[in-house]
Formats: structure tokens, sequence, C-alpha cells
């Protein structure tokens, strides 16, 4: 009888620390979303925006030569991740481009196969470091006014605002400029002009 119960106890130690296990396991992948970066000696950088729902994985990616040239690089594509992960595929991009991310404790390692085209050669490959919570996308402004700043400080407000209800754009290649706390975007009023600087991240959501 005894033995029994011992068995039970131990039977049960196994499945909570595996439900825990699992439970760590989502909560870590979760937390992989948002924008890392991976900088270079030479002022080169690549930028990744990760976002991950269920199993299904989009990422935007930017790279900076830091040449004369001005050359940069992009690809947009989606996956599904397996194992913590995801080969990406892409409608725009050069179709022989493999572009695959791992996600490792908090940091996303990504490697270029066959991406010339895209201007994304293995010089960018390695570790990405998060920079940010948010992705590359659309928000939504969700306070009755959002003002404009020129650094990410609140010393530096601005006097341009936009309202409730507008949306702002936060692109892949103006993404590294953000912060934990601060996003730069850029808004388009209905003459045309455009508008950017930083808004708190508080004041907005991203859209579906």
């Amino acid at each position: 009888m005894k033995l029994s119960i011992i068995n039970k106890l131990q039977q049960s130690k196994v499945k909570i620390a595996l439900g825990l296990l699992i439970l760590c396991s989502s909560l870590t992948t979760q937390a992989q979303n948002g924008t890392y970066e991976k900088k270079a000696a030479n002022g080169a950088y690549g930028i990744i925006s990760f976002q991950k729902n269920g199993d299904k994985v989009t990422a935007e990616i930017f790279s900076w030569w830091n040449t004369k040239s001005a050359q940069m690089g992009s690809y947009s594509g989606k996956g599904t991740l397996q194992q913590n992960r995801v080969v990406l595929h892409s409608e725009e991009n050069d179709p022989g481009c493999v572009v695959t991310l791992n996600l490792i404790q908090g940091k996303i390692k990504a490697s270029f196969n066959n991406c010339n085209t895209d201007h994304l050669t293995t010089d960018f490959d390695g570790l990405y470091n998060k920079i940010t919570n948010a992705v590359a996308g659309e928000y939504i402004v969700k306070v009755p006014k959002a003002y404009f700043y020129r650094k990410p400080d609140a010393g530096s407000k601005l006097k341009t605002y936009v309202l409730k209800g507008d949306k702002v754009r936060l692109d892949i290649d103006r993404i590294g400029a953000s912060t934990q706390n601060w996003l730069f975007v850029y808004f388009v009023g209905k003459d045309g002009k455009e508008t950017a600087g930083y808004i708190p991240i508080s004041n907005l959501s991203l859209t579906d």
C-alpha cells in the first residue's frame, strides 16, 4: 500500500514538473515577441521584427550596410514555429533566399542563405538582442491626445499631436530608434503632410 502511494506521488510530481516546463516554454516563446538588433563593428546593423501568434510567425527584417552607397536590405516572411525554430517563406522576396530564426534564451539567432539579392548576407548572421517589445506595423492612438516628442524623454514635448483613433506607423527601418517605452512613429494627415517623432508606447495599441 505504501509503495503504491509513493508511486502515485512520484507520478504526480513528474506531471507537475512537465506541466511547469511546458508553461515556462510557452511564456518564454510569447516573451520573444518584439524587435531585435545586431550591430557590427563597422556600424552596419540588422533588425528583426518578430511576432508570434500560436505557432505562426510573422517577421520583418531590415539591414543597413553603412556604406557610401547607402545600401540596405529587407525581407518579409512567415513560417511555423517548431521547437523554437522557424524557416521563413516569402511571397515578396527572392524564392531562393532561406531565412532561419532560432529562439534562444530571450534572443534570436538568425541565418541567411542565398539571400544576396535581398542584400542579406551571412555578415548579418548571428545573435540579435531585443531592443523593444514593439513590432513594426500600424498602431492606433488610444488616449484623447498623444503628443509627439523630439527625443524619447518627457522633457522634449512638441506642439504637434494626434487624436484618439488616429493611426500612426512604426516602420522597420525606423524601429531602431525606438526604446522599451517610446516608439519613433510617423503620421500622415489628410493633407498628405507627414509628422514624425516619439510617442510613449502606453498611448498606442497595435492594430490587428
